[in-house]
């Protein structure tokens, strides 16, 4: 297997996180984003962290949330890692820090916006970058088109910080596109799914061969 580390975004149910953490993966993404069609419950989200192995590492997705929101629900789920995928400035950052110093911070960008310049601002406040495909004005990610390779290629390449590739990757492009931008890590949502939020076993198992050939 490619040295890289794997995370696989949009996990609705404990059948879906117990199936995909059978694979040699690194992370999961848990939805809090209102408008997210893979969005889950409180409720649900304790029960998929309590069936996961203990070196897959949940993280807590949100899209401008309110501070004391994102608090709350790490506090509750005793969890230490977000993805951000809103307009959130580098103060929100900041006093997201302030509140939990040991809470790690992903800062999603769209790759068609996204700038070197303008991910090193963040550097200070967030540990590491993730770049995607998604829309502001329609979804925030999980959308199967394809992130811009060659400005994600610019931006790893330059950033300060560890560069998560997400956007369309799926079994087919995945060697591809590691190869390409050279990303620390990899993001996958839809391209592993047979219906929104349903991930596939079938799929998961040809990311896997992909990825080992």
């Amino acid at each position: 297997m490619q040295n890289i580390r794997i995370k696989i975004c949009g996990i609705t149910s404990v059948y879906d996180a117990r199936m995909v953490s059978s694979f040699p993966i690194h992370a999961i993404g848990l939805n809090f984003v209102k408008r997210s069609k893979r969005r889950i419950s409180l409720k649900t989200a304790k029960e998929i962290i309590d069936k996961l192995p203990p070196l897959v590492r949940p993280i807590l997705i949100f899209e401008d949330e309110k501070i004391s929101k994102v608090m709350y629900l790490c506090d509750s789920l005793s969890i230490h890692s977000v993805q951000l995928h809103g307009k959130e400035p580098v103060s929100y950052c900041h006093d997201l820090k302030r509140f939990n110093k040991s809470l790690k911070i992903i800062k999603a960008f769209p790759t068609k916006e996204a700038s070197i310049s303008q991910l090193n601002a963040y550097k200070r406040v967030c540990d590491s970058f993730l770049l995607d495909s998604f829309d502001r004005k329609d979804q925030m990610g999980g959308t199967g088109k394809p992130s811009d390779w060659s400005v994600a290629q610019e931006i790893v390449s330059k950033s300060r910080l560890p560069v998560i590739l997400a956007g369309g990757l799926n079994p087919y492009n995945i060697n591809s596109a590691i190869k390409r931008v050279k990303p620390y890590a990899i993001d996958v949502n839809s391209g592993v799914e047979s219906r929104v939020g349903k991930k596939d076993k079938s799929l998961m198992e040809k990311l896997f061969e992909e990825l080992q050939s």
